[in-house]
């Protein structure tokens, strides 16, 4: 009996979430997936740095902007979880 190949693809997801590595990738893409998110305007003035837990820390390079952001903050929460997925990323940090 032949068994029919496996794509590598299959094979690397399985293996990554067989390590548990699935959730941290998802809330990881949201610092490489930023600018996409936010749009050109906002991408240009920030930087998202990291995750912490379930907050993205994100760098805005002026305090109005930091400040605005702020104010922007839930729009950009319901913009991360319909790219990523709900729970992904619970609060953004502007520093």
């Amino acid at each position: 009996m032949k068994r029919e190949p496996e794509l590598i693809r299959n094979l690397i997801l399985d293996s990554i979430e067989k390590m548990g590595l699935g959730e941290r990738i998802q809330k990881q893409s949201a610092v490489v997936r930023w600018n996409q998110i936010v749009g050109d305007k906002i991408a240009l003035e920030t930087k998202a740095l990291r995750v912490d837990g379930n907050v993205l820390i994100v760098k805005a390079y002026k305090a109005a902007w930091r400040q605005q952001l702020t104010f922007l903050k839930d729009e950009l929460l319901s913009r991360l979880e319909s790219d990523l997925g709900r729970d992904c990323i619970k609060d953004i940090r502007f520093i």
